[in-house]
């Protein structure tokens, strides 16, 4: 007989009820069989009263799962263990390997504390060796008075190895910074006083440099030295050379006789522009120029008043031992500097098929264009090849002996130091003529060029950086000397 099944309408849902029916119909009227499995006991058939009811609902997840899943994966680690065992593997260095080594931490504090331990000793053995070298500078100073010339120099230095030449770096700026004095202490007013070392040696100015007078030992005297001003791309050299030729009235020679080379002259005139500056027909910007203008005697001639030429060592032969040059020479940061020229020649419409494509900086740093160690290679006259401390010690010898410095970060003394050599020859030919100095000077100077600052420590700065490193050395080297010049405008000093 069919039974009655009470059906919970909230628990099944619509349309399973005939099914239902006939399921508990079915099973009713029939024995299970050997092959039949059991029906689990979540649903098997309560009955109550008669009546059979089928609960439907879901499966509780069975307790302690997670804890003998956990332990099931020990026993197999532990199984796999005892196979590796048998098969000859070290379960130490299989744990090294996969980074469980127990011993890893101590080792890597003991590598850390020798590390540590060596960087000390090797700034206290640095500091104890450069305190030697200056104590044995300072004695052979007091003794040895032999100077050796560059040349001879440079044959055995060409003979040494890279070593030699980190370990033989010249110990003017580092060991040096400041000068020594008559008894032996380091002071910051006689550095111009120290000669360049080199491998212990002493580092005499070139002898094709001789034409230029010695600051310190040759006073200026108008009537026989003519002021040669080195320049140096935009470090404020032509703004000195506006300065002197617009405000001041002074005669140049210099790239501005360039458009009267072509008319073939063969003796020196001078030529007034449209501006009222006056300057030689003779372009001492390069070689040929400067060639040309010493066959026109333009080192005697009283007509000129003030030359200027990157290229010292050529326009050096222009002179003669009467009439020498007193070379002077503005100086700027060699990365700033660099900055600026690139600046400069992206608006410059002569430069845009060789800088057009470099939208930056840091690509201009990185092309074939870019300067290496400019000041470095025109002081030693190495205008290409690779740069040792040698070329390094004979620019710093030049500076020291042969060039009055001025500097781009203090142009008020730096202008005050040049206007005592230029009031010796200057007309005042312009009724303005100091408003005309600080116009040119501080606001509106020749070449102005207002352009982003290069970042100490970006890409751009440690490209140039690389660049310029001997440049760098004797920048520095050149404020300590600009510091030390002082004294030859002191009032006491003027009398000559």
């Amino acid at each position: 007989m069919l039974k009655d099944v009470d059906l919970d309408a909230q628990t099944v849902p619509e349309g399973w009820r005939e099914e239902a029916r006939r399921t508990a119909h079915s099973k009713a009227h029939s024995t299970p069989s050997q092959a039949q499995a059991p029906v689990p006991a979540t649903n098997r058939r309560r009955t109550m009263r008669g009546k059979t009811s089928i609960h439907f609902h879901v499966k509780r997840p069975r307790r302690n799962v997670v804890k003998r899943s956990i332990s099931s994966l020990a026993q197999l680690e532990n199984i796999e263990e005892e196979k590796e065992t048998l098969l000859g593997i070290d379960m130490n260095q299989k744990r090294a390997d996969d980074g469980r080594d127990p011993y890893r931490a101590p080792r890597m504090a003991f590598v850390l504390f020798l590390l540590v331990c060596s960087a000390v000793g090797y700034r206290s053995f640095n500091e104890y060796w450069i305190t030697r070298n200056d104590a044995a500078f300072i004695s052979t100073m007091a003794t040895n008075k032999d100077t050796i010339n560059a040349e001879d120099v440079t044959k055995s230095f060409r003979g040494s190895s890279d070593g030699e030449h980190r370990g033989a770096l010249l110990q003017t700026t580092e060991n040096l910074e400041n000068g020594i004095s008559q008894e032996g202490n380091i002071t910051s007013q006689n550095i111009e006083d120290i000669p360049t070392l080199l491998f212990d040696d002493t580092i005499v100015a070139p002898e094709q440099l001789s034409n230029l007078a010695n600051i310190f030992q040759e006073p200026y005297n108008p009537l026989q030295n003519k002021l040669f001003l080195w320049h140096i791309p935009r470090s404020g050299s032509t703004t000195i050379i506006r300065i002197a030729s617009y405000c001041l009235g002074l005669t140049i020679a210099s790239e501005a006789g360039k458009s009267e080379v072509a008319s073939g002259s063969q003796e020196l005139r001078i030529v007034e522009g449209l501006d009222g500056i006056h300057f030689a027909n003779v372009d001492t910007s390069n070689p040929q120029g400067i060639e040309r203008a010493k066959s026109l005697d333009l080192g005697q001639s009283e007509q000129v008043d003030l030359v200027s030429s990157p290229y010292l060592w050529d326009l050096a032969g222009i002179f003669d031992e009467v009439h020498k040059g007193y070379m002077v020479a503005m100086f700027r940061h060699p990365i700033e500097r660099a900055a600026s020229l690139y600046y400069s020649m992206r608006k410059n419409p002569q430069y845009e098929k060789q800088v057009g494509s470099l939208l930056s900086v840091e690509q201009y740093a990185k092309s074939s264009l870019v300067e290496n160690n400019w000041m470095t290679r025109f002081l030693s006259n190495t205008l290409s090849g690779e740069l040792t401390p040698e070329h390094e010690a004979i620019a710093k010898e030049v500076l020291r002996t042969k060039c009055l410095i001025g500097l781009l970060s203090d142009k008020t003394e730096t202008m005050k130091r040049l206007k005592v050599f230029f009031n010796f020859k200057s007309v005042d030919r312009t009724q303005r003529r100091e408003e005309c100095q600080e116009k040119l000077l501080y606001w509106d100077w020749p070449g102005k060029n207002r352009h982003e600052l290069v970042v100490q420590g970006s890409e751009a700065w440690d490209t140039l950086y690389k660049q310029n490193t001997f440049d760098l050395r004797l920048y520095e080297y050149a404020v300590q000397l600009f510091g030390a010049q002082g004294k030859l405008f002191d009032e006491a000093a003027l009398a000559w």
